[in-house]
Formats: C-alpha cells, sequence, structure tokens
C-alpha cells in the first residue's frame, strides 16, 4: 500500500492492538512468552487505515517475539497522553546493540538469518503516515521498548463551533 493512498477513518488502537496479539499468541506460549496487556479503556479513537496500521503492529510485535526465543515477557500498553494515544511495546528480549539502533529503520538493514531488512522501516513508514512518531529504547540483553505515539482523532480536528463562536 502506497502511504500517500491510505483510507484514514476513525478506529481503535485497542482492537488492533488485540487482533494483533491474538494472532501472536500461540506462539508466544510455545515460546514461554507472557504477554501482558494494559490497554486503556475509554482511549480515544484515531485516524487509522486498518489494515495497513495492523500490518505495522505485525512486525513490532513479530520482532518483539523472535527477541524472545527462550522466554520472557512482552508488555502492551495503550494510554492517553496530553497530546494523543500512546503505545508502548516492551520486551524482555535480547536487546540491540547502539549500532543496530542507529541504522534499524535504514532499508535493507537487518541483523537476521533471511531477514529482507524492510519490516522496521516499513513500520515507521506506516505510523508516520497515521501522524504518529515511533521512539525505541534497548539494550543489549535487557529488552527492547518501541513507544509509539498518535494524535487523538479530537486533535485532528478543527476548533468545536463553541470556540469558533466566541
Amino acid at each position: 500500500t502506497r502511504m500517500d493512498q491510505l483510507e484514514l477513518k476513525s478506529g481503535s488502537l485497542n482492537e488492533q492492538m488485540l487482533l494483533v496479539l491474538e494472532l501472536f499468541q500461540t506462539q508466544a506460549d510455545r515460546q514461554g512468552i507472557d504477554v501482558k496487556r494494559y490497554l486503556e479503556a475509554d482511549l480515544p479513537s484515531i485516524k487509522m487505515d486498518s489494515q495497513t496500521l495492523q500490518a505495522a503492529l505485525v512486525n513490532l510485535v513479530k520482532n518483539a517475539i523472535e527477541s524472545m526465543p527462550d522466554g520472557g515477557q512482552l508488555l502492551a500498553r495503550t494510554r492517553s497522553t496530553r497530546n494523543g494515544i500512546a503505545l508502548d511495546l516492551i520486551d524482555t528480549g535480547c536487546g540491540m546493540s547502539t549500532s543496530t539502533l542507529m541504522h534499524m529503520f535504514d532499508t535493507f538493514y537487518t541483523r537476521k538469518d533471511g531477514g529482507t531488512g524492510l519490516g522496521l522501516p516499513t513500520a515507521k513508514k506506516i505510523i508516520e503516515a497515521h501522524g504518529g512518531r515511533i521512539n525505541v529504547q534497548s539494550e543489549e540483553g535487557c529488552g527492547t521498548q518501541f513507544a509509539i505515539q498518535f494524535p487523538a482523532l479530537r486533535q485532528l480536528v478543527g476548533p468545536s463551533s463553541d470556540e469558533s463562536a466566541e
């Protein structure tokens, strides 16, 4: 999907996250990964192309699970922030070196056997096409945290009629 051709509609980030986590639950169970879900109730909607956003989330969760072949914990947390909606994906996997962190969003950069180097750059482009930002913190041997911010739907709309009447 071209990023300039996304069909952005109001949707639930929590629903998208639950669908993606469900896709990986069997693999997580098999690998001894405890998946924790802390999804804020009544989270405001965001503008999304659900299929495309889901592809980005699938890539991030897949990478997290692959970083924990011997088990661990994956935490998915959504919450409202002052500037919109936040999604944190935190794993207790192998983490990344400083060099990998510097290049992880470069097209065709990969540290995986058989990897294409397209997953994370594509996920970043998708998140940015949704008006979002993605930040990463990682430490080798300790795990990785992806922090994603999206504008809330109410922030994408112009001033309300009450405000413009003043």
